[in-house]
Parts: structure tokens; sequence; C-alpha cells
């Protein structure tokens, strides 16, 4: 009739656009479905399809819906408190692990540990210092903390030697600092001498964890 004709004429260039909507819109005007109900599920259907087209659809509060929401954007004062945090970690585990350590090659490992990231913390400091960025926690260097104060009371309330404890737990915080860096620290740090500490610290971080590998497959 009259009325779907003018209905047709308006929802015409939706139905150019987009065949499957346009098949939709047809049987609803076939069966006299008024306009204002044609309305809402041309708009309802068209909203869903631009959400879905687009995977990185922009929240209210400027973050990404999809990818990036247990992905922390950390500043370059809190990208430094994560380099402390995992220098000092390593350090607090090695030294309660040491005197338990009966292995040479984790013993060795373990003091490597305290040489190379007390020398990367107290680098990390200086730049710090140079730059006059002031370290802030987030929740990142907050799960790093956690997860070294529980292999630090694991290591302290063992009995007897932690050999395979230890080496363990180096290849698991070593595999994840890594991973903090390539995912958080190197795609957030802005100022150019703090990535090249970044890009640094993953080398040795990475041989770390190769060495940490090497020795935990050797052991009995």
């Amino acid at each position: 009739d009259h009325r779907n004709k003018v209905i047709y004429l308006f929802f015409k260039p939706f139905l150019l656009l987009n065949f499957n909507y346009g098949n939709i819109i047809m049987k609803l005007l076939s069966k006299s479905v008024l306009g204002g109900v044609v309305l809402s599920s041309v708009i309802g259907l068209t909203a869903c399809q631009n959400m879905s087209m687009n995977p990185n659809h922009t929240a209210h509060n400027g973050k990404t819906m999809q990818g990036q929401q247990n992905v922390e954007r950390l500043t370059d004062g809190q990208i430094l408190k994560v380099l402390s945090t995992a220098n000092m970690g390593e350090i607090m585990q090695a030294n309660a692990a040491l005197p338990k350590l009966q292995n040479s090659q984790v013993r060795s490992f373990a003091q490597g540990m305290i040489k190379q990231h007390g020398a990367n913390e107290q680098k990390g400091q200086a730049l710090g210092n140079r730059l006059q960025l002031v370290p802030q926690v987030s929740h990142t260097s907050n799960a790093l903390q956690a997860d070294s104060n529980q292999i630090v009371t694991k290591i302290s309330q063992a009995n007897s030697a932690v050999d395979k404890d230890y080496m363990m737990s180096q290849i698991m915080v070593h595999s994840k600092v890594l991973q903090t860096i390539d995912t958080q620290l190197l795609p957030n740090a802005k100022n150019p001498e703090l990535r090249n500490m970044l890009v640094e610290t993953r080398s040795a971080v990475a041989m770390h964890l190769k060495m940490a590998e090497q020795i935990k497959s050797s052991m009995p």
C-alpha cells in the first residue's frame, strides 16, 4: 500500500548498502509492520554491525574494549618501579636460596643474579635521578612483588635443599618479566633513555631465562 511504499523509499539506501539487512526489512514490510518498528530494527542491527566490524571499539574511558582490558597503561615512573621490583625480587630470592643450595651450577646462578640485578638496579636508580623520574607503584609492580614474596616464603620455609624449586621459580619469574617487558614496558615507555635500558634489560633477562632452563634440564 502507500504507507509501505513510503517506508521502502525512506530505507532504500539501507537496502542498497546491506543486502542482508535489506532482506530483513523487506520481510518486515511484507507483514505491514509499522514504520517505527522497522526504524528501530534497522538502527539496532546497524549499530550491532558497526561494533562487530570494529574490533577496537573504543569505550568512554579511552581504552579499547577488546585486547586491552587486562593490559595496564604505564607511565615512565611506573615502568621504572616495575624494573626495580624485578631486580630487587631476583636479589631477595637468590639471598633466600643460597644457604640451602647444594648444586654448584645453581649456586653460581644465584650469585650471578645478585650481582647482575644489583648492577641493573643501580643503573635504574641513576637513570631515574638523571631524568627526575619518581618510581610509582602499579598493579604490574604489585603483581611482581607478590610473586617474589611467595617464592621467598616458600624457599625460607623449606627444610631441605631447594635447588630444583629455586631453578623452577627462576624460569617462571624470568618468563613473566620478559613478557611484561614486551607487552607493557616497551610499548608504553616514552623516554628514549628508558627505552634503551629496557632493551638492554630484556637481553639480560632472556639470557638468564635460557641459563635457568639449561641448568634445570641438566639436574637429575
